[in-house]
């Protein structure tokens, strides 16, 4: 096979490829600026400290601002209750799925229990949890 083949072969595959790294390229690059803004903040504020130079408020606001504070992530009981149902459905559209599909096979419908099983866990805690506040 010489290049020319292989080369239109390949190339339907390029474009969706080329589609996807685009949004990466953009998160990484945008991640890359705020960490080099982040950089330059933080280097000011350490030369003006060297210096006994007094630091603008505006200055410790701004590093204060893009300081990453992550809210606790908490997960109430009615999105336990909506994650079980969302996982239970969505496994068995798959098992009804992969039966309608193919159904001389008789081990694919088993994919469609996985997440069954998950929404399964979800409704167990969500009946854990409402338990416990009702004790």
């Amino acid at each position: 096979m010489d290049f020319g083949t292989t080369l239109k072969h390949l190339a339907p595959f390029a474009i969706p490829i080329l589609a996807l790294c685009i949004p990466i390229v953009a998160l990484i690059m945008h991640y890359h600026e705020k960490i080099q803004h982040n950089q330059h903040l933080h280097e000011t504020i350490r030369l003006l400290a060297e210096k006994g130079v007094p630091i603008p408020p505006e200055l410790l606001q701004a590093a204060i601002a893009t300081a990453p504070v992550a809210p606790p992530k908490t997960w109430s009981s009615a999105s336990q209750l909506r994650g079980g149902i969302i996982n239970v459905s969505m496994g068995i559209g798959i098992l009804i799925l992969y039966v309608a599909i193919r159904p001389e096979e008789d081990w694919l419908w088993i994919i469609g229990a996985i997440p069954i099983l998950i929404g399964l866990v979800f409704f167990l805690v969500w009946f854990i949890e409402t338990r416990k506040k009702s004790d």
